[in-house]
Order: structure tokens, then C-alpha cells, then sequence
């Protein structure tokens, strides 16, 4: 797997988890952020803005990156790509150690039940 394909698959991840957990997915321009570059092009209108953009982006990914990762607990490549981008200095190699950090379930049903509310 690519280093490029690496991204891809735990973008994916990061947005799945944000639609089904928040009701809000990632925007085309939270994608960018995290892939490093202008990947993302939906041609989907921006009604109103990204609600990931507020605060502390890379926090916000971090939590949804543990929900991620508990959604594709049973799919190996989802892990092997965050080992590949372990250590990357990039916004997704700052997310994925920041995840580690933010493991305490507690924490992570307080993250989904407050973008929960603000996106709504």
C-alpha cells in the first residue's frame, strides 16, 4: 500500500465514522487538510461550514480516528495503513498518535455527543 492510499483509506474511515456517529461528514476541505494536499474535489455545494473547521481540527479527527478504529476493528489494512503513516509529519501523522492518546471511552462518547449537538 502507498503512502497515498494509506490516507485514503483512513480518511475514509474518519469520515464514515463522523456521518454515522454525528450525522456530519467531513467536508471536501477537512479532507484536504488531512490528506496534505488538493485530493478531494465532490463539486458537492457547501451549504453551510464544516463543523470539523471549529476549534481544535486535529483533536476532533483524533476522536473520530478512535471511533474509526473501533468501526474497523476487523479490517487489517485499516491498521496497516495508520502504521504507515505513524510518524508522518503531516496533519493525519499528528492525528493518528494523538488517537492513541485519546483511547478513554468516556472521552470519546463526550467528543460524539458534543459534535452531535453542534451539527445538528
Amino acid at each position: 500500500m502507498t503512502s497515498d492510499e494509506a490516507r485514503q483509506l483512513v480518511i475514509d474511515g474518519i469520515n464514515y465514522a463522523a456521518y454515522r456517529e454525528t450525522d456530519s461528514s467531513l467536508h471536501d476541505s477537512d479532507k484536504n487538510l488531512l490528506f496534505g494536499s488538493e485530493h478531494y474535489r465532490s463539486g458537492r455545494p457547501i451549504v453551510k461550514p464544516s463543523p470539523w473547521a471549529e476549534g481544535d481540527f486535529e483533536e476532533k479527527m483524533a476522536m473520530l480516528l478512535v471511533w474509526a478504529n473501533v468501526l474497523n476493528r476487523s479490517v487489517p489494512a485499516f491498521t496497516d495503513a495508520q502504521r504507515l503513516l505513524e510518524g508522518e509529519e503531516s496533519v493525519i501523522g499528528r492525528v493518528h498518535p494523538a488517537c492513541q492518546a485519546s483511547t478513554s471511552w468516556r472521552g470519546l462518547w463526550t467528543f460524539i455527543l458534543e459534535c452531535s449537538r453542534r451539527v445538528r
